[in-house]
Formats: structure tokens, sequence, C-alpha cells
């Protein structure tokens, strides 16, 4: 069956490429935003980790991006569940659109940043400083993917991407203005400046969270009419 899905959703996302060109993009215009500011300011650790992590960029871009790129590929077909004989097969359709949307936009983002640091001269720094930047690295796309798996749970709840996006948004708003205000916020303290030890506890935290939201996504499937 997971053959069949990957099959049948590389067919589909051929109709979805303008979508993922402008989440592509503006992937890229954020991860290239960093370079006025890396040639601004002194270096330091944690200036380095504010330019490739810009949470005002990726709190009202990235993310809203994201969201805004993965919902109109989340189309429920009553047909497949018939051929299938299981809704089972949704379920992995949406994982599939979850993370297939996250990946390039992952890749893109990695990159430009590469690209923004060798060109400022600052890419032998990441000798010393390669482990926390990606401890926050994978924490952030483990943030995108579990806003992902929120946000398609509640288009699958509620029926509306209307309602699941500014749900989602909301819950991106509220952990931004936290971390702002200095609080623990879980999906932004990748932007803040803790250990790696904590960072990686969150990280846990954050990717077991994640886990228990696909069979609580298999059992709204299983429940709603579809």
């Amino acid at each position: 069956m997971s053959h069949s899905v990957i099959s049948q959703q590389n067919l589909l996302t051929k109709s979805f490429f303008k979508v993922y060109l402008i989440c592509g993009l503006t992937t890229l215009f954020i991860g290239l935003a960093g370079f006025n500011t890396i040639c601004q300011a002194d270096f330091s650790p944690e200036n380095l980790i504010s330019t490739i992590f810009p949470r005002h960029l990726i709190f009202s871009g990235l993310i809203p991006t994201y969201l805004l790129g993965l919902l109109p590929a989340i189309q429920i077909r009553p047909q497949d569940i018939l051929l299938y004989q299981s809704r089972k097969i949704v379920s992995l359709q949406v994982l599939y659109r979850v993370c297939f949307t996250m990946l390039p936009m992952a890749i893109i983002w990695g990159f430009a940043n590469i690209f923004v640091l060798s060109v400022n001269g600052y890419l032998n720094f990441l000798g010393d400083l390669w482990l926390p930047i990606l401890i926050r690295a994978v924490y952030l796309w483990i943030t995108v993917f579990l806003l992902g798996l929120i946000t398609v749970m509640l288009a699958i709840a509620t029926k509306s991407k209307l309602i699941a996006f500014f749900i989602s948004f909301g819950i991106n708003s509220l952990s931004f203005t936290f971390v702002i205000s200095k609080r623990p916020s879980l999906f932004f303290d990748f932007s803040t400046l803790d250990s790696n030890g904590a960072l990686i506890s969150k990280g846990i935290i954050m990717l077991g969270i994640a886990l228990l939201m696909i069979p609580l996504m298999t059992f709204i499937v299983n429940r709603r009419d579809i």
C-alpha cells in the first residue's frame, strides 16, 4: 500500500507544482535574508544563530508558507478508500503530503544558509558551531512537521481548511509571543540560547508529541464521514 501511495501522490504532485514553487521561492528568500544581517553584525555565536534562525521571518514567513502550501494538497478522495478497502490509505496520503511539502523547503533553506555563510566567509566557523546549529535545525523542522500534523488533523476533524489554518497559525503566534517575552514556548525554542542538552530534551518531547499525533489523526480519519 505504501508503494501505491507514493506512486499515486507523485503523479498528483504535478497538479501542485505552482504551490510548491512558491513555497520554495519563499523559503529561499528567507534563507538569503540573513545576508544583510550577517554583513552588518559583528561576528559572535549568538549573531550567527540569530542569522540562521530568524524567528520573526520563520514565524511570519516560513511556517505560514508551509501551512498554505500543505493544505491545498490535502485531498481526501472516497474512491481511494473504496479501492483499497481501508481508511489507512488516507492517513498514508496525508503523511506523505506533510513530509513532501516540508522536505524541499528544508533542503532549500539549508543550502541558502550555507551560501550566505560561505559568501561572508563564515563557513569555517561551522567547525566549532556545527553541533548547536544542527540541533536547532532538526528542532525547527520537527516544529514544522508537528504543526503540519496539527493542521491536517484539524482540517479533517472540522472539514474546514480555513479553520485549520487559523488555529495552527494561532498556535504559531502564541509560541512566538512566548519566546519574544522570554518564556518557554517549546515550538520556538530553537531560536533561544538554551544548551544543546536542553534543546535535545525538548526536541524529543516535540517528536514524541508528533508521533502521538499520527494515531490520533488515524482515529479521526476512521471516525469522520468522508
